[in-house]
């Protein structure tokens, strides 16, 4: 939930967090839907601060956190981290 709007984020595509906690669950991690949304929000916020710094205009902690509670961020990394995998890609087919 969003903690500065009280409303919940919406996930249209992908996985939910109950999802994931049961995927993990099977591969020997103890996880419920609570832990996976935690762990999610925490590398989320780590990358955007990674990401800010990447380009030169660092924020901080508080911030980082914020901005990880509203939904059309989740959807802005969801449409990045796409891209940043396939030019991965390239450069590794490249080498």
């Amino acid at each position: 939930m969003s903690a500065s709007t009280g409303k919940y984020i919406t996930i249209e595509e992908g996985e939910d967090f109950r999802s994931i906690a049961t995927k993990m669950k099977s591969l020997g991690s103890k996880m419920n839907h609570a832990t996976a949304r935690n762990v999610t929000l925490l590398g989320m916020q780590k990358f955007l601060g990674n990401l800010a710094r990447e380009l030169n205009c660092p924020v901080d902690d508080e911030t980082c956190k914020r901005l990880t509670q509203q939904q059309h961020i989740h959807e802005l990394i969801g449409e990045i981290l796409p891209l940043i995998c396939d030019d991965m890609k390239e450069v590794k087919e490249k080498q």
